[in-house]
């Protein structure tokens, strides 16, 4: 009797001071990580591995291919604390992705591919909330992406691109739901001063340019040029080759001179990319400069030999970020068309003045209303793809 007593003291007194514990004024808990790459890597190890058939599937419903279906709805249940996290660190502003700089070209960038694969599971999961009628949680979502996008960075091409991608994955899913809910005023409203924040943030391909410069210089040394053209090209140069007879007349007054070159060549790409924007303009002034050292060089001016293989092609980088930004310009111009229609019931007979520009041509979007709703069509080109774009817009009736 007195030992079952004894260990119901215990245990009250244990359950009494933890309750003291946990409801002092003194008690804290320690706070969150301040950095959000820390939750984006938990979320990577967190959500539910698959094989390769259920990676398409996912794909596949975040892309609007397929309906969400029992085995999806599953997995992305399954998911659920991986998603928990990506959204948590979504809202921490800093991330710093502890990324071994001193690396260099041999730098490991793994997190990109697996924020793209979260990314999908949370463009899935959008769909699924977007079939169940969510459609508050599932624009929740999309911000979720929009924000993951602006923390993967612009110091790195690679960085950029995927930023960009995910980006657009973003925007594909609100035009897809703007078409599918209701025209809410007070919910377009919102969506409309929430993208007004993240767009407040923006990345840009120049931002790369100074981590590209640098490291190519860093590399052109006498005993690090091989290396610095085989990663480049992404293969060995082979003995015997005219990249190995090359190699073998330089010397450091010849690397030199190249350095020279290559720096005059960047300091030309930042003041390209550092004047006002205009997409035909800037992609001309581009062309021109990466044709530039392969005429030097094929008039045996052996000066732009390394800028010729090093220098990146920024016409095609440009491009894309265009194609980006004019596909994030369009949405937010049709979220003004929407909430004049949930003002007055009609779409607009013309585009409303000030909305968001065709970036590919400085001019407001070609507005036109269709049976389901309404487009708005590019008036420039993208000059890469050689494809004007038009972005449809449906209306639920």
């Amino acid at each position: 009797m007195k030992t079952v007593t004894n260990k119901k003291l215990t245990t009250t007194t244990c359950v009494t001071l933890m309750l003291l514990i946990l409801t002092s004024p003194a008690f804290a808990y320690p706070p969150d990580p301040d950095n959000a790459a820390l939750l984006y890597y938990q979320s990577y190890i967190a959500y539910e591995k698959s094989d390769d058939t259920m990676q398409d599937m996912v794909r596949d419903l975040s892309r609007g291919k397929i309906e969400p279906n029992e085995r999806i709805r599953k997995h992305i249940e399954n998911c659920r604390g991986a998603i928990n996290l990506a959204v948590a660190a979504a809202e921490v502003p800093n991330c710093n992705w502890g990324l071994k700089y001193s690396d260099k070209f041999e730098m490991l960038l793994s997190h990109l591919a697996q924020t793209r694969k979260l990314a999908f599971i949370i463009g899935a999961e959008i769909r699924i909330h977007a079939a169940d009628g969510d459609y508050q949680k599932a624009l929740d979502r999309s911000l979720t992406l929009h924000k993951i996008s602006k923390h993967m960075g612009d110091e790195t091409i690679i960085s950029m691109l995927v930023a960009m991608a995910l980006g657009k994955m973003a925007d594909n899913q609100i035009q897809y739901l703007l078409g599918e809910m209701p025209q809410d005023l007070e919910a377009l409203t919102w969506l409309k001063s929430q993208l007004a924040v993240i767009d407040s943030k923006p990345l840009s391909s120049r931002g790369t340019t100074e981590y590209e410069r640098e490291l190519s210089l860093e590399h052109m040394q006498l005993d690090k040029l091989k290396q610095l053209i085989e990663i480049v090209n992404g293969e060995p140069i082979k003995p015997g080759s005219k990249e190995a007879e090359q190699l073998r007349n330089i010397d450091q007054a010849t690397i030199d001179k190249n350095r020279a070159y290559y720096i005059k060549h960047m300091d030309t790409l930042q003041t390209i990319l550092s004047s006002p924007m205009n997409y035909a303009k800037v992609c001309a002034e581009l062309k021109k400069l990466n044709e530039q050292p392969h005429k030097d060089l094929a008039e045996n001016n052996i000066d732009a030999y390394i800028t010729s293989i090093v220098a990146p092609d920024f016409k095609k980088i440009v491009s894309i970020e265009t194609s980006g930004k004019t596909l994030n310009n369009a949405v937010r111009a049709a979220i003004d068309i929407y909430i004049q229609k949930a003002r007055t019931g009609q779409l607009p007979e013309t585009l409303p003045a000030g909305l968001p520009k065709d970036l590919f041509s400085g001019k407001d979007f070609r507005y036109e209303k269709t049976a389901d709703g309404f487009t708005l069509r590019c008036r420039g080109k993208d000059l890469d793809k050689n494809e004007i774009y038009k972005y449809e817009f449906k209306v639920k009736k």
